[in-house]
């Protein structure tokens, strides 16, 4: 958790600043990566992802159909979600309701909010609709998947640690007669 609060929040706050601005303007390139990726490029302390885009962190949750596989840990707002081939179908309201979310390309989306008892995730994603290239916030329950993939990763925290182990010159040393040069590790910085 202590892990969580130093990205995770960096994280939902900056998608939360990039929703409220994509009225205005694009955001990224307009796809569901790119929007992920320019978050990340904005929180500085977050680990960024690499070409081909498969990893965006430590997997914490992992559903398949309605059987989750794993749960290493809560869902965080500021964790990245990925629904590949989901099809959802549940109640809203009275309302019977099916969609069909990530077919072909996965969705990529930033966690904004999670309800625990409703395993409900709202996410900040790409609006892909034409003529409509912005951010949306869109809710998605878990529990109402019925076929396709959910993984939510955490992001890591990148460490830019600069490792210098300084030598200095100690003195010399004989050992049998032979003079041999003694150097002494000094303090580790790090």
């Amino acid at each position: 958790m202590a892990h969580w609060g130093r990205v995770g929040v960096q994280i939902a706050e900056v998608a939360t600043t990039l929703y409220e601005k994509s009225r205005k303007s694009l955001v990224g390139d307009g796809t569901h990566v790119g929007f992920v990726t320019t978050v990340l490029n904005e929180v500085p302390n977050a680990s960024k992802p690499v070409p081909p885009f498969d990893s965006f962190g430590y997997l914490i949750y992992e559903q398949g159909g309605s059987a989750v596989h794993k749960r290493a840990s809560d869902i965080m707002p500021g964790d990245i979600v990925v629904l590949h081939d989901a099809k959802l179908k549940g109640h809203k309201g009275l309302q019977i309701y099916h969609q069909n979310v990530g077919m072909g390309e996965p969705l990529i989306a930033i966690i904004g909010d999670y309800e625990v008892k409703k395993t409900k995730v709202k996410v900040f994603q790409a609006n892909q609709h034409v003529g409509q290239e912005s951010v949306e916030s869109v809710s998605y329950r878990l529990d109402d998947l019925k076929s396709g993939t959910v993984k939510v990763r955490q992001v890591l925290r990148h460490l830019d640690v600069n490792l210098t182990i300084p030598i200095r010159f100690s003195g010399y040393l004989k050992r049998n007669g032979i003079q041999l040069l003694s150097l002494g590790l000094g303090p580790f910085v790090f």
